[in-house]
């Protein structure tokens, strides 16, 4: 069930912050649970004569329509001399039919003001399309195309798109945790079983892949009686239907091959190890067991299991781990369940030096007393209302409820979407303490685990280890389900969210000096709140730095009232949502809960208490996180880019601050920084939802009635300085799988009237949708560079100068020619103007896809937090619309000549390339 849960996670909605009655907390959770069992409650579903399924939810009002086809094969799927299949294909399927030549589909999508993209994993390939409700259609156009007429050979770009995917194989392997995931499936699930290789597949296999080869795959899986299309928000379910028919009716089914079957290892009779040197600098430990198919009657338990061992900070493991301990920085654990029986993992990053032994006995003891004693009713209800939240809330956006029908479309017995979600809910209803002690017995038993342990070379507490055969085969990281990053003809008139407008937001300064800016929202009964606190980082010292960073994370870690735990189980109890920083909070709630929500975020900000246990914690994990940012040849160029161009402006030091500053750190200098910079007249409240403004302003003032504002004058920042010459940069670095560059100049501010002008030029040279935009379309499409390349000189702009920085990844012996290749383009555009057609594609998609800036509540809040934070005005969407629209390719080749300096560029370059930029000699 996991992976169903998980699309859920990224727009929790919490429920209520603080202790109730039980009577008042048995109401919220029948509540609750109704909402959720009615969430599909207007999902329509129908079966076509060629055996597509089509589920059709409409929202009523929704601005946006998210489209999905969702095909039942993945990786499982593939031979295992032929792995990588089903993510290739994905990729392939952008680049045309007989009647879409390679770009036209993103093209089409850029017109339209809209977006794309497509994933593979285990079980799965699904596609999507969001657009404005009024211009949806065009997606089922392209979606019914390409079920059986893509074309797959060199004309439609098949060698360049194996080098993208090259490139994304490099790039995951040069962060954490996706080399960890490769070791343990083969360990995890014999060499013929469907998940024990990677989802992306091996590089060799990727390498040898032919277009024959991929065109069988296609040809084989790819039929409307395999598939599920989806489609929810602003729609008309009767005229989506006859469309839909129209389109897809004809085409023909197919005879599917046979599925996989399901292999497993003889029962273990003692843990399966392996171990090997990491290029990082801290020891990560990932913990799996065999276990259960999506829909098994113990899926939802080892979703609670899951939630209570490691999911926040009142799970299990992260108090033994990190709060007690102090053995780690991150614990999570995760129910792998998919089509086939999946795996149940728990992944632990310690901190740097600490004893590995220890660390693997207490997260074995707690799976221990998790089978040998009842858990309390406290965390078995906790856990229930965090996974039921995660269902309600997913109401509020289109795409996620469009991705969580799909997803469950794909599984056996999940045909039925509706009734599959409500079986799940009443089996988790009915979840009890014995049921957690039973499936913790069943399957996560010490002698049927398997370690894979990542270890620094110069890690001085080893554990003996007996020798074995380094294993084949690969795997795919939590986090890593493959995505293609994209995005037939267009509508003549002006797309864009022409209905929205910010204007009825109000604005309040209180007697303290905080500004409270509210803008009422009535289609669902929630509160966000969103808080920042300016200039924070130019006033930390420089002989301080990382103590903003140290201060804020203490801040959530005690106060007069309560303790850090204390706090944590507030939230969780009720399946809260809240964080709070030196640069601000946010808080997620159901709106009856608001003012208790509100209470306790500003008790955190307003009087923390900096605990020295908390102090010591939060140092030990700052000092291990700036280790192994140092190792991690990306963020290295990152850092070193940033140092190059800001010089002696704040800018240029890294958030987490250097090693010998945080390690003499105190509680007084915390103290001192909060005072300081944590002010009301230094900080600026949005609240977006369901409330009525004069009430909520009224409790926002009683809240903050004794924040004292503070004197201290805005800082006045040293300049950066003002490049003389072209300057190239190489770190060699060995272990790099990829190079990893960047490339620019200091930036603009917001409030810089050539803003808008350079957002289109942004959209023309490197940030269009898909790879509309120059440096995509020619580096990654059609040369096959780079899976990730871009620029931009917007996106930084703040208060203070951003940079216009350009990033490529590439393999070492394509280092010079992505560079050059990158300058060309930099240098055409100072050159020449943009075609109309560039111009005008750029501006429909910036104008269409404004509706995506509104979808969600939170969403509304960081609008209004940045229209407030640099002076725009609430009515700044109608000043988007008319400058963007107003934009020629003149103006676009004048901002290209003003703002881009071809010979004055930094250039920064981390990986295994020496000081000439040549592949460094293995």
């Amino acid at each position: 069930m996991s992976r169903l849960v998980f699309a859920l996670i990224a727009l929790v909605v919490p429920h209520s912050l603080f202790a109730a009655e039980p009577a008042d907390k048995a109401k919220a959770d029948a509540e609750l649970a109704r909402t959720a069992q009615g969430m599909f409650a207007d999902l329509k579903m129908v079966t076509l004569e060629n055996g597509l399924r089509v589920y059709l939810l409409p929202i009523k009002n929704a601005p946006t329509v998210t489209t999905m086809v969702a095909y039942r094969v993945g990786s499982a799927d593939e031979e295992k001399d032929q792995t990588g299949l089903s993510h290739y294909l994905e990729h392939l399927m952008f680049k045309g039919t007989d009647k879409l030549a390679p770009g036209d589909i993103d093209r089409a999508t850029q017109r339209n003001g809209g977006h794309n993209n497509a994933y593979t994993n285990e079980d799965m390939t699904v596609y999507h399309f969001d657009f404005a409700a009024d211009r949806w259609q065009i997606a089922l156009s392209i979606e019914a195309d390409r079920m059986r007429n893509i074309r797959i050979d060199d004309k439609h770009e098949f060698e360049q798109e194996k080098g993208a995917v090259k490139e994304e194989l490099r790039r995951n392997e040069d962060v954490p945790w996706d080399l960890e995931f490769k070791r343990i499936l083969p360990l995890l699930f014999p060499h013929d079983s469907p998940y024990s290789h990677p989802v992306i597949g091996e590089a060799k296999h990727v390498d040898a892949a032919t277009a024959e080869i991929i065109k069988r795959h296609y040809d084989q899986w790819y039929y409307p009686n395999n598939a599920s299309l989806v489609v929810v928000g602003g729609l008309d379910a009767e005229a989506a239907t006859a469309k839909i028919k129209e389109l897809f009716g004809s085409i023909p089914r197919g005879d599917l091959p046979k599925r996989k079957q399901p292999t497993f290892y003889k029962e273990r009779t003692g843990p399966k190890r392996s171990q090997f040197d990491s290029k990082f600098a801290v020891p990560r430990l990932l913990l799996g067991f065999n276990t259960i198919p999506v829909g098994d009657p113990d899926d939802p338990v080892l979703d609670i299991v899951s939630n209570i061992l490691g999911d926040g900070r009142t799970s299990r493991l992260y108090r033994k781990l990190v709060e007690d301990e102090r053995l780690a920085s991150e614990v999570f654990t995760g129910n792998q369940s998919g089509r086939y029986p999946g795996w149940f993992l728990t992944a632990t990053e310690l901190l740097q030096g600490k004893d590995r032994t220890k660390a693997e006995e207490l997260i074995f003891a707690e799976y221990d007393k998790l089978a040998a004693e009842p858990v309390s009713d406290t965390e078995l209800t906790r856990a229930r209302r965090k996974i039921i939240a995660k269902f309600v809330f997913s109401r509020e956006n289109a795409h996620t409820l469009a991705d969580t029908i799909a997803k469950a479309s794909t599984y056996p017995g999940g045909e039925n979407v509706g009734k599959y979600y409500s079986d799940y809910l009443t089996r988790l209803a009915a979840v009890t303490k014995d049921d957690v002690q039973r499936v913790a017995k069943k399957y996560l038993a010490r002698t049927q685990s398997v370690m894979v342990w990542s270890v620094p070379k110069d890690d001085k507490k080893s554990m003996h280890l007996p020798a074995e055969p380094r294993p084949s085969g690969s795997g795919t990281s939590k986090l890593g389900l493959a995505h293609r990053s994209v995005t037939v003809a267009a509508r003549n008139d002006a797309p864009g969210a022409a209905a929205f407008s910010l204007a009825s937001a109000k604005r309040t300064v209180l007697s303290n000096g905080l500004v409270v800016v509210t803008l009422e929202d009535h289609r669902l009964p929630v509160l966000v709140a969103s808080l920042a606190v300016k200039d924070v980082r130019l006033r930390e010292p420089a002989e301080k730095a990382g103590i903003a960073s140290f201060t804020g994370g203490l801040l959530e870690e005690g106060t007069d009232q309560h303790t850090g735990q204390q706090i944590a189980a507030i939230i969780e109890d009720t399946g809260g949502s809240m964080s709070v920083s030196s640069s601000g909070a946010a808080l997620h709630v159901l709106s009856p809960d608001g003012n208790l929500g509100l209470g306790l975020m500003f008790e955190c900000l307003i009087r923390p208490n900096f605990p020295a246990d908390a102090l010591e914690r939060q140092r030990d994990q700052q000092l291990s996180a700036i280790a192994d940012a140092e190792t991690q040849p990306d963020t290295r160029a990152s850092v070193l880019f940033k140092s190059l161009i800001y010089g002696k402006h704040p800018f240029a030091r890294t958030s987490l601050g250097k090693k010998e500053v945080v390690g003499k750190l105190t509680a007084a200098d915390c103290q001192a920084f909060h005072a300081e910079v944590i002010a009301p007249n230094n900080a600026i409240l949005v609240l977006v939802g369901d409330f009525q403004t004069a009430e909520i302003v009224k409790k926002v003032e009683a809240l903050t009635k004794e924040w004292k504002p503070t004197n201290t004058k805005k800082p006045m920042p040293a300049a950066p300085p003002v490049p003389e010459k072209f300057t190239e940069n190489i770190v060699s670095d060995p272990t790099a799988a990829q190079v990893h560059v960047y490339i620019g100049e200091l930036g603009i501010t917001r409030n810089n009237p050539d803003y808008y002008k350079l957002l289109v030029m942004d959209n023309v040279l490197g940030t269009g949708p898909g790879f509309t935009d120059r440096l995509s379309s020619t580096l990654r499409d059609r040369q096959g560079l780079a899976y990730t390349v871009n620029a931009t000189i917007t996106s930084s702009a703040g208060s203070e100068p951003g940079t216009l920085s350009g990033f490529i990844g590439t393999a070492p012996v394509n280092y010079i020619r992505a560079r050059d290749g990158f300058l060309t383009e930099i240098s055409k555009l100072c050159e020449g103007a943009p075609t109309a057609q560039e111009v005008d594609d750029a501006k429909k998609y910036l104008l269409g896809s404004l509706p995506f800036k509104f979808t969600t509540m939170s969403a509304m809040a960081g609008q209004l937090l940045a229209a407030d934070q640099y002076g725009l005005g609430f009515d700044f969407l109608e000043t988007y619309r008319k400058e963007v629209g107003a934009v020629t390719p003149a103006d676009v080749h004048a901002m290209a000549k003003k703002y881009l300096h071809p010979k004055k560029l930094t250039i920064v370059a981390v990986g295994a390339i020496d000081k000439d930029g040549k592949p460094l000699k293995k």
